[in-house]
């Protein structure tokens, strides 16, 4: 089914291909000596997930977990839900959360927090995109800085349609009054 609301490609499969490369590239060659777990936040890490892991020449483990501030809303509640919990595997692991976008900072912070907390030894983050008004929050690996535009595509959503698009893609919202 066509949505008319969806607009201009940003950012194209090959361009996001190209930087998951370089992505893993780097990831390998500062984790090295390490045997890195994997955590992809889902939903809509699952995506980049899978692609990265396929440019990480180091052994890794892979744990998901499922975490969400945001439901079906387009802005964040505010709170964070950990649908699974926290798989006690964490303790001891060199954890890399790997998510599709940092916007608020609150699914991060608070996941680094929490695997800290579960005996982690440590936790690194990786982000697909970052927004330019999330400047100042910090991920360890960020793959493009983008405009402040709601997004979709490669695994982002909005309320649960348009993950499968291969490219990532601007979704015109009407306000509600």
């Amino acid at each position: 089914m066509k949505d008319d609301r969806l607009s201009r490609i940003l950012l194209d499969r090959a361009e996001i291909q190209e930087r998951i490369r370089t992505l893993g590239e780097q990831i390998s060659l500062e984790m090295r000596g390490l045997t890195p777990c994997i955590m992809p936040i889902l939903d809509g890490g699952m995506i980049f997930t899978s692609d990265l892991i396929r440019q990480i020449s180091l052994p890794i483990t892979l744990i998901p977990i499922k975490a969400s501030s945001y439901g079906k809303e387009r802005i964040s509640s505010g709170r964070l839900d950990l649908t699974w919990g926290v798989s006690p595997l964490v303790r001891d692991q060199d954890i890399l959360l790997v998510d599709d976008i940092l916007d608020t900072g609150l699914t991060l912070t608070k996941l680094s927090s929490t695997l800290l907390e579960s005996g982690a030894r440590s936790v690194r983050t990786c982000v697909l995109l970052r927004k330019h008004h999330a400047a100042h929050l910090h991920s360890d690996y960020i793959g493009f800085e983008i405009p402040n535009e709601f997004v979709v595509g490669y695994g982002l959503d909005h309320a649960g349609q348009h993950r499968n698009l291969p490219d990532i893609r601007c979704l015109e919202i009407e306000e509600k009054a």
